[in-house]
């Protein structure tokens, strides 16, 4: 490690010209069974803290769609649109907050991400005293708000641990097996919980949000404490892993004098305007319409295809499509890190959901097994997307300000997605089988296919102009510490 220990202090030198820097890149030299050793240790200490985080964020956001089926509307004299105001309250706030809070996260510190878990705790907990639509909108902007620090916070964190190869796999991990076991384990403990009666005063739906937001606020305070920090300053590396973490994020960032540099006007402007980010905003957007709005109203159409079926037949009949879901996606994920690119997997994955909504316009009513089938492929297709493309931009995004950006950008704006995903269902299509709402999905899951297709053939193009030595004026420019992915050697991964 002494080398890499000498050659991320010639790196800090800002004197150096950028053939220097150049020349001083070329002089890493990472042991690969060292950063083998360190890969595993990273994915056992990390992985399961971010999952759980996030499993938590998932389930408290989606355990809504679950009290839905079981009477919260009629509960709350909700009217026809009120139920879809309320849940669009959620994500407004939630696309509004992510890009601040995630600039709070890098200046601050990720103590932040646990903090916010016990806040969209005591949230949830306050949801089974609502009485009436005041108190549901106000529960879902307050959730809005907490739960804003959580995805943006987890994103930047891998980012700061893992290399530009190795994340997408991660970031699968910690999205789908969380998206995965919050609908199957919220489906199952919702139908636990429907079942049990009063659990004091609380009832039916009350149930669900009580103890979700119980288990929540007691994992929140727990890691507060375990949540990992900065790998500059974190007690979980020994010295060694240390300066081999430093070194493998010096190594895949052409030029960089600080792992860390300071925030800055110009560096947020490309944070919100690289043509990545743009274009992995868009495929989020589309994807987002099938998660979000079939994880909120799975129990509801699934209602709809099955109109007398239990309430609690509903949430059991929910379980498998997450199962399915997750487990797909998470392979997909394992090869983009396998065969080191993106745009096949999201292309599947959109083909899938044109599939699903397909199958649910050309069906009658009566076809109930293949419409519950299409319900697999529409899932299956927006789990493969959500980590694909926050992967396809994270993998592809430097220096540290746009990597802490990037996550809060794709999946902030991803929100309006989830916006329209939200009144894409509404009460007054169910009796046609929510055929307008299928279709609006149908046709932007085939713009997601386009849109993919596009990225990989424009980062394709750029990666054959720096060959050609197009992008090497950029050198003699200031500021080529802070160029990341503008900078000539600097590779996409597509």
């Amino acid at each position: 490690m002494s080398q890499t220990t000498s050659v991320d202090e010639k790196l800090k030198d800002g004197s150096r010209s950028p053939s220097e820097i150049l020349e001083v890149e070329s002089q890493y030299s990472i042991d690969p069974h060292a950063e083998t050793r360190l890969r595993r240790k990273l994915d056992l200490r990390i992985l399961p803290i971010v999952t759980i985080t996030y499993t938590l964020l998932f389930l408290d956001r989606g355990n809504v769609g679950n009290a839905k089926s079981a009477g919260l509307v009629a509960d709350l004299k909700l009217g026809t649109y009120d139920f879809n105001i309320g849940t669009s309250l959620f994500y407004l706030v939630y696309l509004i907050l992510e890009v601040p809070f995630a600039l709070l996260v890098k200046k601050y510190g990720f103590r932040l991400v646990p903090i916010s878990v016990v806040c969209f705790g005591i949230v949830t907990i306050s949801a089974a005293f609502m009485h009436n639509k005041a108190g549901f909108y106000l529960t879902r902007i307050f959730l809005g708000t907490a739960e804003a620090v959580t995805m943006p916070g987890i994103s930047y964190l891998l980012t700061r641990y893992y290399r530009r190869g190795e994340l997408t796999l991660r970031v699968g991990c910690f999205m789908l097996l969380a998206a995965g076991c919050a609908g199957a384990f919220g489906g199952l403990l919702a139908a636990g919980l429907l079942s049990v009666g009063k659990i004091g005063s609380r009832k039916s739906w009350q149930n669900i949000f009580l103890v979700e937001g119980i288990i929540t606020i007691g994992i929140g305070l727990l890691f507060i404490w375990l949540f990992p920090t900065d790998p500059e300053t974190t007690s979980m590396l020994t010295e060694e892993e240390r300066s081999l973490v430093l070194a493998r994020m010096r190594a895949d960032q052409p030029a960089i004098k600080d792992t860390k540099e300071e925030i800055s006007p110009k560096l947020i402007k490309r944070g919100f305007l690289s043509i990545t980010t743009v274009a992995c905003v868009w495929l989020y957007i589309v994807d987002n319409l099938s998660v979000q709005g079939l994880g909120i109203f799975l129990p509801s159409i699934l209602k709809a295809n099955y109109p007398e079926a239990t309430a609690i037949r509903i949430q059991l009949l929910a379980v498998p499509v997450y199962v399915c879901a997750a487990g797909v996606a998470l392979l997909t994920t394992w090869g983009c890190v396998r065969f080191r690119v993106h745009w096949p997997f999201c292309l599947f994955g959109g083909i899938c959901t044109v599939v699903g909504y397909s199958i649910w316009i050309a069906t009658e009513a009566t076809q109930k097994e293949a419409r519950y089938a299409a319900c697999f492929l529409n899932m299956t297709g927006g789990f493969i997307n959500g980590p694909v493309v926050l992967g396809w931009a994270a993998s592809n995004a430097s220096p540290d300000t746009i990597r802490a950006m990037v996550g809060a950008v794709v999946t902030g704006f991803g929100g309006i997605g989830s916006i329209a995903g939200v009144w894409a269902y509404v009460a007054t299509d169910a009796k046609t089988g929510y055929h307008a709402g299928n279709s609006f999905n149908l046709s932007c899951a085939a713009s997601l296919c386009v849109g993919c297709i596009a990225l990989m053939l424009y980062q394709r193009s750029e990666n054959a102009k720096r060959e050609r030595g197009e992008r090497d004026y950029r050198l003699q420019k200031p500021g080529v510490d802070t160029l990341g992915s503008l900078h000539p050697s600097f590779r996409y991964i597509h």
